[in-house]
């Protein structure tokens, strides 16, 4: 579905349209995918599912076209109003003509008055775009860090909205997990190792990691293999609570990794996702977890594992990278 959003003008004086394709559009889909080619294999693919398909996610393509071929882009993927910012192109002979920033204040201008409530983004740190973005309201998500936010009313307030008490429920992961499991790894919890596997280390952005998940369990289901990957969502708000996969060690043949992260308000059930995770058969099981981060520690404990080998000073504590945090390998026995 297209919608037009206006005309900009750029420094040069020319004129252009902003436009707006909610997928599936198969009449806007190529010319999408033709803007965004430069990008890699798994973003090609999810630009493609997007543009295409029928989803249950919003992912919505801002461009600035001349006579309908596009020549700027910026996305927005979001499931009830939560969920990622990016793919933010230019073609190189339009730079520099104020073409992202204008096309950005259109972009945050939707956002709100579609009711959306938080972005999540991840950039270079004091880079150029780094700033264009803090101009349109998103902030670091800690000092140094190349990670930002946006929240219509503010952190505090979303936080208590979208994480409030309540059951939540082992799912599968679908495409509406790629935009809500955002402000579960990027929120300032507990736990610096939160999905060792997927190099989710600290307050970062499940935009890129997500993806490959969920192509193998798309591979998964068709084949008729058990899910590696299982999320804890909220009954009521849909929000994703915890999250747990398993892996193959990269270096040690016949050892899986476990890796289990959860809000703090919900690791008394994180249990559960233990509970129905299938394992494959191996010679041995580890998870790692911060030392000390007993919520975690309690889950694993519960079920089977037992602390093997400390690892000091393993991982930086945050972007600035102002302490070190001691890592704790679990076997299970």
């Amino acid at each position: 579905m297209k919608e037009n959003l206006g005309a900009i003008t750029l420094k040069s004086g020319e004129v252009v349209e902003a436009v707006v394709i909610t997928g599936p559009d198969q009449e806007w889909a190529e010319r999408v995918e033709s803007l965004l080619g430069h990008k890699g294999r798994v973003w090609r693919w999810q630009i493609s599912q997007n543009v295409r398909e029928p989803m249950l996610i919003d992912a919505k393509y801002y461009l600035l076209v001349r006579d309908d071929i596009p020549f700027a882009n910026m996305l927005t993927a979001e499931y009830e109003g939560v969920g990622h910012f990016g793919h933010v192109y230019t073609r190189p002979e339009d730079r520099r003509q104020g073409a992202a920033s204008q096309l950005m204040a259109l972009l945050m201008a939707d956002f709100r008055r579609r009711g959306g409530r938080a972005l999540f983004l991840g950039t270079g740190y004091d880079s150029h775009p780094h700033h264009i973005y803090a101009s349109h309201g998103f902030r670091g998500l800690e000092p140094m860090s190349g990670r930002m936010s946006y929240f219509t009313s503010s952190a505090s307030e979303f936080e208590v909205q979208y994480f409030p008490s309540g059951r939540a429920s082992v799912r599968e992961v679908t495409w509406t997990h790629w935009p809500t499991t955002a402000p579960l790894f990027t929120g300032d919890y507990p736990g610096v190792v939160r999905c060792l596997s997927l190099g989710l280390l600290g307050r970062a952005s499940t935009e890129g990691p997500l993806l490959d998940v969920l192509q193998w369990e798309r591979e998964s289901r068709e084949s008729g293999e058990a899910p590696r990957s299982l999320v804890l969502e909220h009954d009521e708000t849909s929000a994703v609570v915890g999250y747990a996969m398993w892996s193959r060690d990269p270096l040690w043949p016949g050892t899986c990794i476990i890796d289990i992260y959860c809000h703090p308000g919900f690791w008394d059930q994180g249990r559960y996702l233990l509970e129905e995770l299938t394992l494959p058969e191996t010679d041995r099981v580890l998870a790692y977890c911060d030392c000390g981060h007993e919520p975690r520690e309690g889950v694993l404990a519960a079920a089977g594992f037992r602390p093997a080998c400390p690892l000091a000073q393993r991982v930086a504590a945050d972007a600035a990278r102002t302490g070190w945090v001691d890592v704790q390998e679990w076997e299970k026995v």
